[in-house]
């Protein structure tokens, strides 16, 4: 009877000690991105750049530079104006995990910028968002995950801008 007690103790300990598993407090990830700019139908595509900062209590803090490809209506170096131009920026968040295993969906905000290479002057945006995403951890150093964003860019004499976009992002934990 004793033996039994101790073997379900040293299982219980041994579950628990598993689940308390702490991974890497930051990540440098890559990934191809895609955003779409909502009722104007520009589409930007490319990869993306992030890295994360684990706080404390599950929340993260979380920077993302994309490096896209933008078809724009106006700005491009074409004679009609409309065509592909070279865009960046980056975001800057925090973002809260609801679990903190294998498996981490979160949700997060956001503050963004976009900068797009027009001619005959370089357009840029600043605006705030809302992201969410899924993490798998693969192992003690990998893990991939997907991501998905909405931000609001105001721009100064002209409509608020409304873009939405994903990615999918492969890190290294370190």
């Amino acid at each position: 009877m004793a033996r039994s007690r101790l073997k379900w103790v040293l299982l219980v300990g041994l579950m628990g000690s598993a689940a308390q598993a702490q991974y890497a407090p930051h990540s440098l990830g890559l990934g191809p991105e895609v955003t779409a700019v909502l009722g104007r139908q520009s589409v930007m595509g490319g990869l993306s750049i992030e890295f994360t900062q684990y706080l404390e209590s599950g929340f993260e803090f979380f920077a993302r530079v994309p490096v896209l490809i933008a078809e724009v209506p106006v700005g491009a170096d074409t004679p009609s104006g409309a065509g592909r131009v070279f865009a960046t920026g980056g975001s800057l968040g925090v973002r809260y995990l609801f679990v903190e295993g294998l498996v981490r969906p979160w949700v997060g905000l956001q503050l963004s910028g976009v900068v797009l290479v027009t001619r005959p002057e370089v357009t840029w945006s600043l605006g705030a968002g809302t992201t969410l995403g899924l993490d798998w951890i693969l192992s003690e150093s990998w893990s991939v995950g997907a991501r998905g964003h909405y931000d609001v860019f105001v721009d100064l004499n002209r409509p608020w801008r409304h873009q939405l976009g994903g990615s999918l992002i492969v890190c290294v934990l370190f």
